[in-house]
């Protein structure tokens, strides 16, 4: 197997923590016993992340899943107050794991656990996808939250492409001086 940093397996780890957060706080505590789509996500979910951190001691892979932990808490933070709607950073996941697959700097095998999680995660929040300003926000909060991590030393190989970048100087315009 190949050598993976403490920071790679986080990064490995944290798009299934984040998508099945935004399971767990969407779907109502009554259906999360019953929805059989809803159990089979999080036991995929649960084995991707676990994929991360397999060929590790215990007290290896705890040390990484506690900062896969505070990481997920730090990105969710700033979408998880009063109010705040879980759908919208549903959408916000899905396009920051689409940036990371479209750039292959998250790559995964068809038929893995993570690439069924992923058309079951699509198909609970693509209702939100449809109102265009709450898909609008969406997009360009993941590239806010790409930054965020790649301030904090994660997904630093990944790049955005020109339209990107062309829409993080339009939000910087819209808000300079």
């Amino acid at each position: 197997m190949t050598y993976l940093s403490d920071r790679q397996r986080v990064e490995i780890a944290l798009p299934a923590h984040v998508m099945m957060g935004v399971l767990f706080a969407g779907v109502p505590e009554d259906e999360q016993k019953t929805d059989p789509d809803f159990r089979c996500a999080v036991d995929l979910l649960r084995q991707a992340a676990r994929e991360a951190v397999d060929d590790l001691s215990d007290r290896s892979a705890r040390k990484v899943l506690e900062r896969v932990r505070r990481v997920h808490h730090s990105i969710v933070a700033p979408y998880s107050g009063e109010g705040e709607d879980v759908g919208k950073f549903g959408l916000i996941a899905f396009y920051w794991i689409k940036d990371l697959v479209e750039t292959g700097y998250f790559v995964f095998a068809e038929g893995s656990a993570i690439d069924r999680a992923l058309t079951l995660y699509i198909t609970a929040i693509e209702h939100k996808a449809a109102i265009s300003k709450l898909d609008a926000s969406a997009r360009k909060q993941s590239r806010k939250m790409i930054r965020r991590l790649q301030a904090t030393g994660y997904y630093a190989g990944l790049a955005m492409d020109a339209a990107q970048i062309a829409d993080e100087l339009g939000d910087w315009e819209e808000t300079a001086p």
